[in-house]
């Protein structure tokens, strides 16, 4: 029987931590605006815990990105509450509340102090943030703790689905200077999402 040597040379280098940064899909939506920013934010935590399993809890993302679950901030709510006994079921320990007359400072500095693990979807005035754009909607963003560049720092990033990319449009980006007028202007609705257990 042949003996082994050990390999002087090793051919595996190792992963450095920009390598491991994953994409979370955000949905371009006019009609279910609200609903895909809230998916974006629902599957970011998920992510930070350890739990985002691309594929499996798609169905569920899927329905909140269309026009009857995903049209408002309400409707979005509304969905939730319908659908956290399944998503706990599958490893979401995330828990959603809404607010109402949280100012958007406030809420950015909590979802900062949370390192990933907490985030919000607030309603927003589509021509506040999009002055030149053509059309509206019933606006909103998401906000998340992510790196905007895989080997950046981490930093609150705004998802906003539409207009999506655009006319050249990010639909990732830091926090708009524009975003508490447009919140403002929708009564500083808000749903905010947090980590809540192990998957």
């Amino acid at each position: 029987m042949a003996r082994q040597t050990a390999s002087t040379d090793d051919d595996a280098v190792a992963l450095r931590p920009e390598d491991l940064h994953v994409v979370v899909p955000l949905t371009h939506s006019r009609l279910a605006c609200a609903g895909a920013a809230a998916a974006f934010v629902i599957r970011r935590i998920a992510y930070r815990a350890g739990a985002y399993a691309p594929g499996i809890q798609e169905f569920l993302f899927n329905q909140l990105t269309t026009p009857r679950a995903g049209h408002s901030v309400d409707a979005v709510a509304e969905w939730f509450a319908g659908n956290l006994g399944e998503l706990h079921g599958m490893g979401y320990r995330v828990v959603g509340r809404r607010i109402y007359g949280e100012r958007t400072e406030e809420i950015l500095r909590w979802i900062g102090e949370g390192n990933g693990f907490r985030g919000a979807l607030l309603a927003t005035d589509f021509h506040q943030l999009h002055p030149t754009a053509e059309g509206d909607c019933q606006h909103a963003v998401g906000v998340v703790v992510d790196k905007l560049e895989p080997t950046g720092q981490d930093e609150l990033v705004m998802a906003d689905p539409w207009p999506g990319t655009q006319n050249g449009a990010r639909d990732r980006d830091r926090v708009s200077p524009q975003l508490d007028a447009a919140h403002r202007s929708n009564k500083y609705a808000t749903i905010i999402f947090y980590w809540a257990g192990y998957s």
